[in-house]
């Protein structure tokens, strides 16, 4: 057979593999990025899995001074999102890998209200969720929509501290605008409960004893259910069985 030589060449192309995932989109202007790890970072406990609602427990916590109060960081439905892909994006990343996170939503109400930004950088390490939190609230959205250009973000740096301060019940505080977030547990699942005991196998019936198949054997007979000729053979037989079991 004839191969003709364009067919030729695309049999000897390679096949292109797909390149590895990089940006979970969970929302307009809201991703979860795998960047490389800052320089000089130790390795972190890259990839893990973990359960998005113990993420979405954990990131629901962390409240942020926003003047006078504190605030929460993210809206149930916000973190709920977030921990998806958060969770989706750990399970992939290296050990030489952080997670850069963006979350924009329109937090206050109001027709007027604009859409504020979180920046943040995520990585685990000594069985901590690490939450570096560069802006709180950070109003880009308009200018955005302006000319379509988005801001050079800055996500949190482990050797430069950013204004926010954050707070977390039971997390450490390296710095204010760093925690480091305990993972509950998951939840135990429902304790199963036993088997049902099985019903008893149904006993063999116990067969009629000579005497009751006597009986019936002569309600046959009076029935004319069967001759007498019948009657008398069968009644012979079952009182030789009769003899023979008591031998």
């Amino acid at each position: 057979m004839r191969i003709l030589p364009a067919a030729l060449a695309l049999m000897m192309i390679p096949a292109v593999q797909a390149a590895p995932r990089r940006t979970w989109d969970f929302g307009t202007l809201s991703y979860v990025k795998r960047v490389p790890a800052e320089k000089g970072a130790p390795a972190n406990a890259h990839p893990a899995t973990l359960d998005p609602a113990a993420l979405a427990q954990a990131l629901g916590a962390v409240r942020f001074a926003d003047g006078a109060k504190d605030a929460p960081l993210f809206i149930p439905a916000e973190a709920e999102a977030l921990s998806k892909a958060l969770a989706e994006a750990l399970a992939a990343a290296g050990p030489g890998e952080d997670l850069v996170i963006l979350s924009t939503l329109k937090r206050e109400g109001g027709f007027f209200a604009e859409s504020l930004g979180v920046t943040a950088r995520v990585f685990l390490a000594g069985g901590k969720l690490n939450l570096l939190v560069h802006d709180a609230r950070l109003d880009f959205v308009y200018a955005y929509n302006l000319d379509n250009r988005l801001p050079p973000f800055e996500y949190g740096f482990r050797a430069k501290p950013a204004p926010t301060v954050l707070k977390a019940e039971g997390a450490a505080s390296p710095r204010p605008d760093w925690l480091e977030l305990p993972l509950p547990s998951p939840k135990p699942a429902a304790a199963t409960p036993p088997p049902a005991a099985k019903p008893d196998a149904a006993k063999p019936p116990i067969p009629p004893s000579i005497e009751e198949r006597l009986r019936g054997l002569k309600r046959f007979r009076d029935q004319d259910l069967i001759t007498e000729a019948e009657y008398v053979k069968q009644k012979q037989d079952l009182l030789k069985e009769y003899t023979r079991g008591n031998d």
